[in-house]
């Protein structure tokens, strides 16, 4: 790991600072004093000896390093400002050093210098460097600009943007490819392989242009169908009027053949029966559609019944399907247990013949190998000895192997019992479930309703009277005769009808107009459905792309979240109408960071400055402002430098 330490400062005119030398402790120093006494100063300091900025972030030219005259207000001039600070590095101490410095011309023609600009100065070691570059590449040497803040100002990580916070995170944790989060579900795979070498940031962007031009078709749609609904006339009903218009045209052919032929005259009366005649019709066909509700009505609890057993039959099915599978599985697992048994009795005639066995000394195992010669007697004894141990060694493990089969196979024996024992209190179970749905049959059938006198019902409904009567009233109108009407009448009713007809061929003529419109309607509506199935489409894509970057980030924060002790982080931001949006948001113990008290977001900042000198295997002193405020900070690898408010009148070292 690289260490870096601040050992000591010298400001000299530095933002009202005549002159201050600061040495600090390898551990922990405190910068005390009141308000204005120059404590933010010092981190103000270190920061420009390194970078050219403030604590703030601002450059030299943005903020006044010049000291000025108390009087005027106005900077002192002719005066070097200069910041001078020792490091160690790994144990090397480097010797940095920043000049702000005036540059005096004296102009042709006159005696007197005027300030024209003024330049920068860097050293190091005590050695002046020719460019700014050549000072920052040796800064950069020791630690980078940006790691450099974030490991010295626990407020710098949390003040980045989201997406800046991010990229750190991940990387300090490491990555997750795609391959591996789209293991987690089917439609992760699908989104990959629409991808086609597309990232996901890319992919979601040509999904929500996809989206734009739907909504933008979908938007035009409504008005177009409003156009041609305005446009379109008033429906009418065509049948009745095609209707009108034949029996019109009939009644004229009518006319026509009675004035033509005065014989004809009496037809009018015959159409005048036709007309009862109809109206009787429609009255006996009244009287039987009511007949068919009141027979309807009165087998409605039979029907309800006759429902309620089919039910209970398809139960009783299933139940007795059920109670033969399960007989079925018992058969099974008898089956295996026999089989079972059969095998540990074979396991342990095996074992008896084992254990039976007597060693066998082969021929010429005690004969010398070299001058074939029988052995002496105390070189056969030890043969002897070592041939039955290998055959004891030999014996034993044939026994051992034969007894672990043997255990094996009796649990599995215990085990199958077991299931056995199971399965028949499962089947027990369904022929008392079978017995019960049995009963409920035959009490349904037995409860069954009888369907009422359907005759009596419709014999005394009102209705069904009524219509009766009016037949009869009908009837008896048959018999009335009409004295004929003469020519005139015949014409004027001509001449009516005529009129009516041409208003009717008026009227029709619109419906061609309502089909064209409808058609342009119903393919206005058609493309309405397309895009709608087109946005949901892409929008599920969209939703699918949401949820693999969510599940993306979830396996990254396992990661990363690892590495911190206070603070936590989730890349999914809960949105007040329900979304979620992909960000990066801090938490403190469970509480979000902004609304952390100033302790806690000291503390946090700390966590995650242990966090990064972890990952990147560096330290560098921590500046902490306003340490005042913070009763107890959480222990640090880093050289701690606290400034804090207090009574000293000038600033103090301790």
């Amino acid at each position: 790991m690289r260490t870096i330490k601040l050992k000591s400062l010298s400001l000299v005119n530095f933002k009202g600072v005549r002159s201050q030398e600061i040495n600090f402790s390898d551990q922990v120093t405190v910068v005390c004093g009141e308000n204005g006494t120059g404590k933010t100063t010092v981190f103000d300091a270190f920061l420009w000896l390194l970078f050219g900025k403030d604590s703030t972030g601002r450059s030299d030219s943005n903020f006044n390093i010049k000291t000025l005259d108390p009087q005027t207000g106005k900077p002192i001039l002719h005066l070097e400002h200069s910041v001078t600070g020792v490091l160690d590095v790994d144990g090397t101490e480097i010797k940095l050093q920043r000049c702000y410095v005036e540059n005096w011309v004296k102009p042709r023609g006159t005696t007197e210098e005027t300030l024209q600009n003024h330049k920068t100065e860097y050293f190091l070691n005590d050695v002046k460097l020719a460019t700014k570059k050549e000072y920052d590449a040796e800064i950069a040497a020791i630690l980078p600009e940006d790691l450099f803040k974030m490991v010295t100002n626990p407020f710098c990580f949390t003040s980045l943007k989201p997406d800046v916070q991010k990229s750190m995170l991940l990387d300090m944790a490491g990555s997750v490819t795609d391959d591996e989060v789209a293991q987690l579900k089917p439609e992760y795979l699908e989104l990959l392989a629409q991808l086609s070498g597309r990232s996901l940031a890319q992919y979601a962007k040509e999904v929500a242009a996809k989206k734009r031009a739907c909504k933008d078709e979908l938007a035009v749609i409504p008005s177009q169908i409003d156009t041609a609904n305005r446009l379109k006339p008033e429906a009418e009903d065509w049948v009745a009027l095609d209707a009108e218009l034949a029996e019109k045209k009939q009644r004229v052919a009518d006319i026509d053949s009675q004035i033509s032929d005065k014989s004809k005259i009496n037809e009018q009366e015959y159409s005048r029966k036709a007309g009862i005649q109809k109206q009787i019709g429609e009255k006996k066909i009244a009287i039987a559609n009511r007949e068919n509700a009141i027979r309807s009505q009165a087998s409605q609890g039979a029907h309800e019944a006759d429902i309620k057993i089919r039910d209970l039959e398809y139960k009783l099915r299933n139940q007795e399907a059920d109670l033969q599978r399960k007989r079925s599985t018992l058969s099974s697992i008898e089956a295996t247990i026999t089989s079972l048994d059969n095998e540990l009795n074979t396991l342990r005639g095996q074992y008896r013949t084992i254990n039976a066995e007597q060693i066998q000394y082969p021929d010429g195992a005690f004969v010398c190998p070299t001058c074939k010669r029988p052995l002496e007697v105390e070189d056969m004894e030890a043969k002897q000895r070592e041939l039955q141990a290998n055959f004891n060694q030999v014996k034993a493990e044939k026994l051992r192997k034969n007894k672990e089969q043997g255990v094996a196979k009796a649990k599995q024996k215990e085990q199958q019992q077991i299931q056995r024992e199971n399965t028949l209190a499962e089947i027990a179970t369904l022929e008392q479930q079978i017995t019960t749905t049995k009963g409920l049959i035959e009490q349904a059938r037995a409860n069954r309703p009888e369907a009422p006198d359907v005759n009596l019902l419709i014999s005394s409904d009102q209705e069904i009277i009524d219509l009766r009567n009016e037949i009869t009233e009908l009837e008896n109108q048959l018999t009335v005769d009409v004295k004929p009407v003469d020519t005139s009448e015949l014409q004027q009713a001509k001449s009516v009808l005529n009129e009516n007809i041409q208003e009717l061929y008026k009227r029709l003529a619109k419906r061609e107009q309502i089909e064209r419109a409808e058609r342009e309607i119903e393919a206005l509506e058609e493309k309405r459905i397309q895009n709608n199935q087109k946005l949901a489409d892409l929008e599920k894509w969209e939703y699918t792309a949401l949820s693999f970057q969510k599940d993306k980030d979830a396996k990254l924060l396992e990661r990363i979240n690892g590495l911190f002790r206070l603070v936590s982080f989730s890349f999914v931001d809960e949105q007040l109408n329900g979304g979620e949006k992909l960000t990066c948001v801090c938490t403190v113990n469970g509480t979000p960071y902004p609304d952390v008290n100033a302790a806690g977001k000291v503390n946090a900042g700390l966590d995650i400055i242990n966090a990064i000198c972890q990952a990147k295997g560096i330290s560098a002193p921590i500046f902490i402002d306003n340490r005042e405020s913070v009763n107890q900070i959480i222990p640090t690898i880093s050289q701690v430098i606290n400034l804090v408010v207090s009574t000293d009148k000038v600033l103090t070292i301790k």
